[in-house]
C-alpha cells in the first residue's frame, strides 16, 4: 500500500533537527483535541522534517489506539510560533479540516502527506489520503473512503475514491 511504502521513507527522514518543538507549543492543543498519549513521551518521539524554505513540519503523535496511532502536524517558519496544520478530508460532498493524521507518513521528495485511518483492525474499511504541501498548508490531493466493513480489504482502490470526485457513467 502507498502509505506504507512511504513510512520507510518518513522514518528514515525524521532525521535529528537541531531545535525540537518546545512542550509550551503543544500543551494548549493537546488539552483542545482531547489528546491521550503522554504529553512529554510524544514530544521526545516527534518526527522532523524540512519544508524547504526555511519551513520545518513537525508530527507529535497524539491519539494511539490498539492499533494505529494519529499525529498533529506543526509548520515551523523560522522564529515564528508553531502553527498548527489541518488536513482537508472530502466529507459528505464538502471538505472539512481535521487536525488529525491517522498512520501519518510524510514523503520529502514529494512534499505529499498519506494516511491510512483503518475503520477496524482488519483494514477492510477506512480512509486513505493524500495531501501536497503547497509552501503554507497541505491541500487535499485524494481521499478514498470506504465506510462497509465487509471482509473486503480497503487498500485505496479506484472504486473508493471519492476526492476528487469520479465523474458519473
Amino acid at each position: 500500500m502507498a502509505a506504507a511504502a512511504v513510512l520507510g521513507l518518513s522514518i528514515a527522514a525524521a532525521g535529528a533537527q537541531p531545535v525540537p518543538l518546545p512542550r509550551a507549543a503543544v500543551e494548549a492543543d493537546f488539552t483542545r483535541l482531547n489528546c491521550f498519549v503522554d504529553l512529554d513521551e510524544a514530544l521526545r518521539n516527534q518526527q522532523r522534517f524540512d519544508l524547504g524554505g526555511g519551513k520545518r513540519l513537525v508530527l507529535v503523535l497524539c491519539l494511539q489506539g490498539a492499533y494505529q496511532g494519529s499525529s498533529i502536524a506543526y509548520a515551523i517558519d523560522g522564529d515564528a510560533p508553531p502553527r498548527l496544520l489541518d488536513f482537508p478530508e472530502w466529507e459528505r460532498g464538502r471538505l472539512v479540516p481535521s487536525a488529525f493524521v491517522t498512520e501519518a507518513a510524510f514523503d520529502p521528495v514529494t512534499q505529499e502527506m498519506t494516511a491510512f485511518a483503518k475503520g477496524r483492525g482488519l483494514g477492510d474499511c477506512g480512509s486513505l489520503g493524500t495531501w501536497r504541501w503547497n509552501g503554507t498548508a497541505f491541500t487535499l490531493k485524494t481521499f478514498f473512503n470506504k465506510e462497509k466493513c465487509d471482509g473486503r480489504l480497503f487498500e485505496g482502490q479506484e472504486r473508493w475514491r471519492v476526492f476528487p470526485p469520479r465523474k458519473k457513467k
